[in-house]
Formats: structure tokens, C-alpha cells, sequence
């Protein structure tokens, strides 16, 4: 085999792997998106800590009061506070929530924001892909998640929280449901502000 003929024999596979690794790549932008103009898909994730006295005078959590927004599944109607456009181009609304109660705390805090293009990050959280049925596959800190419609995503933890207040000792457990809920598609109309 010549020189000539064993560079086109080895380039004829990097060629190929080449293409493959565009192909997957574009494959992850979504503007080849399917799902109807006025429809968009609804995700909500919510992070709530219960606290629950074990010992002493444990100094109460954060209070926080603003709920924004309530989501009626029954009739897919979304309301509230919508700083965004509706437009066309909305892909996905993304609802993002606090709560605290007992010791832990006390109130709920929420907002609403609007996606219009994928894949879309926000510190510890990505959404890489919605498939054309709503379901979504997205990245939070070290986990792969794919929620389909109506699908939701748990993962609870808890811990004890010991607290030193001018030498006396407070207990607390604290427990933390960490919640994602993929309410699936939804009509563009269905969003009240």
C-alpha cells in the first residue's frame, strides 16, 4: 500500500467519526423544536425544609413571603406573576420555589421564569433536551433526570442541626424534600398573568 493510499485509508474513519460527533452535537440544539407555537412545556422544581425540635432554644429559620405563581393540574391553567413574553418562541416555563416550616423556618417564596432556547442553564441546573410528547431530560448537581409528563422527581434528605447559642446547645432535625414535577405540555392561553 503506498504512502498515498494509507492517508486516505486512515482519514476515511476520522471523517466518519467526525460527522458522528457533529450530528450528536447538533443534535442537543433544539431548534428543530415540534411541539406547537401555542403550546409550551411546564417544569417546577421546589425545595422545601421541615424543622422539627429535638432540644433547647434552636433559633427559627428564614421567613420568606413571595409566592408568585399556583398551577391548577386539573385544567392545566397557570396564573400569576409572568415577567415574560408568551410568545411564540416560549419553549418552557420554568417554575422555581422555597419553603420553609416549623423551626426551620416559615413562609414560601416562588417565580416564574420563561425559556426560549435550549439547551438552558442556571447555576446547578440544565435542561439539555424536551422531546416532542413534553418530556424533559435535564442535569441537576451530579444527577441525570428524564421526567415525562406528569412524571415528578424526589429525593429527600435529612440532617441534625446543632446550634451553639452563648453556650447552650439546640437540636433540630431538618429535613429537606428536594422536588422536581414535570407538569408536561400546556396551552399558551392557559397562562394568566
Amino acid at each position: 500500500m503506498s504512502k498515498k493510499e494509507l492517508r486516505s485509508y486512515m482519514t476515511t474513519p476520522l471523517i466518519a467519526i467526525i460527522s458522528i460527533c457533529v450530528f450528536f452535537v447538533s443534535g442537543c440544539n433544539q431548534d428543530d423544536w415540534e411541539i406547537d407555537s401555542d403550546k409550551c412545556v411546564f417544569i417546577e422544581h421546589h425545595i422545601n425544609t421541615y424543622g422539627e425540635l429535638i432540644e433547647g432554644n434552636y433559633v427559627e429559620g428564614p421567613g420568606v413571603d413571595t409566592p408568585t405563581f399556583s398551577f391548577d393540574s386539573v385544567n392545566g391553567i397557570l396564573s400569576g406573576s409572568i415577567g415574560f413574553e408568551l410568545s411564540n418562541s416560549l419553549k418552557v416555563i420554568y417554575g422555581n420555589g422555597i419553603s420553609y416550616w416549623g423551626v426551620a423556618g416559615s413562609g414560601v417564596s416562588t417565580r416564574l421564569l420563561g425559556i426560549y432556547k435550549l439547551p438552558y442553564q442556571q447555576e446547578n441546573f440544565k435542561i439539555t433536551q424536551v422531546e416532542t410528547n413534553g418530556t424533559i431530560h435535564l442535569q441537576y448537581n451530579d444527577s441525570i433526570i428524564v421526567l415525562k409528563s406528569n412524571e415528578e422527581w424526589v429525593n429527600i434528605s435529612t440532617y441534625i442541626d446543632i446550634q451553639n447559642n452563648a453556650g447552650e446547645i439546640a437540636k433540630a432535625k431538618l429535613t429537606t424534600t428536594d422536588r422536581f414535577v414535570n407538569y408536561g405540555i400546556i396551552e399558551k392561553s392557559n397562562v394568566r398573568k
